[in-house]
């Protein structure tokens, strides 16, 4: 049982893969990049005119968790495969899950993009992007669970995980920004969005107690629900196993009810630049200050099942050999999805609390960077710092960096970032752009240097970065026009 809960949280690490991240640091460095102002409102494009739409105009992935890498569950000891549930291993583990496990999914895709210089009066910037956000919380007496097994206890073991927590909403977002340059050493940005709401999906808990018995596994929870979106109409009062086992009866056609705002709200970015020496810049930003308000239904929830299906048992803890920790992968899967569906499909309840309108804050992020760029700008080096805040939780990501501009339609930057890199990783960034033509930008923050591979009886072997917590990266293709590197410099 230890080890079917170990390796679905590794899978969950490796899957879920920077958290909190809904921008890419790397980016910071490449001066040539039009969508670098999504960073700082004040950052003004090299090109004259930029134009961007779907599908490949700004596309970006981010996901990850906040305390766990796939090292910190499975490796290599005195020539053998053992876990983090080997004896003796359990404290460095315990570190790790001291604390609340947070899971995060970023996408973003732009529908839209353009902006435009006006000489001697600034930049504007318009924009409409499609952006998915989802979260999930795991207690940190996650650990207490892992360290349980009901399989040696007859009597079996309860564990409480109280704060699981369950989070997405999907917006579209429509912006206009504006950018200035004072003098030669201030430039100030600012950006207004209009935020309109496609959907949103919240449960959390109050109280959760997990069995564990030799031959099942039970559950019990209380806790809150809160929908919006197409399908909230069509939710009965009562929630039962009938709504989750037939979920084709929620699908919405209608296309007025798809089209209609689920939750209208607002976001500002503000921004300033300022140059104390030539060579030297120093940039402020506070971005995606604002909130969403959504109209949806409440629900109060109720959980209670018991799971009896084949669950397999691991008890010789020092046996933990190459192939048996492979073998057991699809045991593992197999035995959690059925329980997942089981749970969801038997054991929950609800009741509607009513149709009621709630506000949630946007994820906002402060960045502040500073860079020297020497040798008539063909060289920078920099650092860049990014602090989310987020469901009153707070992240920050520290990156360096180090940048090659040998001309103006050529940039590539390498970057290092502390948090989630574990030294077994590098950012990488590459900005082409003809002086009039096409901007082609691809870039990513980590890069892992180590993998793994993860086997079972019936499937393909999958590789998995090592020693990280969390991926990203982003494409983006634009249309450029009135570069000039002898006039337009970036500011």
């Amino acid at each position: 049982m230890k080890k079917q809960l170990l390796f679905t949280l590794a899978l969950l690490a490796t899957i879920s893969g920077g958290l909190l991240a809904q921008d890419i640091n790397t980016l910071f460095f490449l001066e040539n990049a039009p969508m670098r102002h999504t960073l700082n409102p004040a950052f003004q494009p090299v090109s004259k005119v930029y134009v961007g739409f779907t599908p490949l105009s700004n596309i970006y992935l981010s996901a990850g968790n906040n305390a766990v890498a796939m090292s910190d569950l499975i490796y290599k000891k005195d020539g053998k495969y053992i876990t983090a549930l080997y004896p003796g291993e359990s404290d460095k583990f315990a570190k790790r899950l001291s604390h609340d496990l947070r899971f995060k999914l970023n996408t973003q895709l732009a529908l839209l993009n353009f902006g435009f210089r006006i000489k001697d009066f600034g930049y504007f910037h318009f924009g409409i992007n499609e952006k998915i956000e989802a979260g999930f919380v795991i207690p940190g007496t996650f650990y207490d669970l892992l360290y349980t097994d009901g399989n040696m206890d007859p009597s079996g073991r309860t564990v409480q995980l109280d704060a699981l927590a369950l989070n997405a909403q999907v917006y579209t977002e429509f912006s206009a920004g504006y950018s200035h340059k004072i003098n030669d050493r201030w430039t100030v940005g600012g950006k207004m969005k209009f935020l309109y709401g496609n959907g949103y999906a919240d449960l959390h808990t109050d109280h959760t107690t997990i069995g564990m018995y030799p031959d099942q596994l039970t559950a019990k929870l209380q806790g809150n629900a809160y929908l919006a979106g197409p399908f909230v109409s069509e939710m009965p009062a009562k929630l039962d196993k009938n709504t989750f086992s037939n979920p084709s009866s929620l699908v919405v056609t209608n296309a007025g009810a798809i089209l209609r705002p689920k939750g209208i709200g607002s976001a500002i970015d503000l921004g300033m630049t300022y140059n104390p020496l030539k060579q030297l810049r120093i940039s402020v930003a506070l971005n995606d200050l604002g909130f969403i308000h959504w109209n949806g239904i409440g629900y109060a929830i109720q959980g209670d099942t018991v799971y009896t299906g084949p669950v397999k048992h691991y008890n010789e803890l020092n046996s933990n050999t190459a192939d048996e920790t492979n073998n057991g992968i699809g045991a593992v899967i197999d035995t959690i999805t059925s329980y997942a569906v089981n749970f969801f499909q038997e054991g929950i309840t609800g009741s509607q609390t009513g149709k009621s309108g709630i506000n949630r804050m946007t994820t906002t992020r402060l960045n502040i960077g500073i860079d020297g760029n020497f040798w008539d700008n063909r060289v920078g080096v920099g650092v860049y710092s990014s602090t989310h805040f987020t469901n009153s939780y707070v992240y920050e990501e520290l990156t360096l960096g180090a940048s090659l501009r040998p001309v103006n339609w050529f940039n590539l930057a390498l970057s290092y970032s502390f948090i989630n890199g574990r030294w077994n990783s590098m950012g990488f960034g590459l900005s082409l752009m003809p002086y009039d033509g096409i901007n082609i930008t691809l870039v990513t923050d980590y890069i892992p240097f180590s993998y793994a591979q993860l086997t079972s009886d019936t499937q393909q072997p999958m590789t998995i970065p090592y020693k990280m917590k969390g991926i990203n990266a982003g494409i983006q293709i634009n249309l450029v026009f009135g570069t000039n590197p002898k006039k337009d410099k970036a500011q």
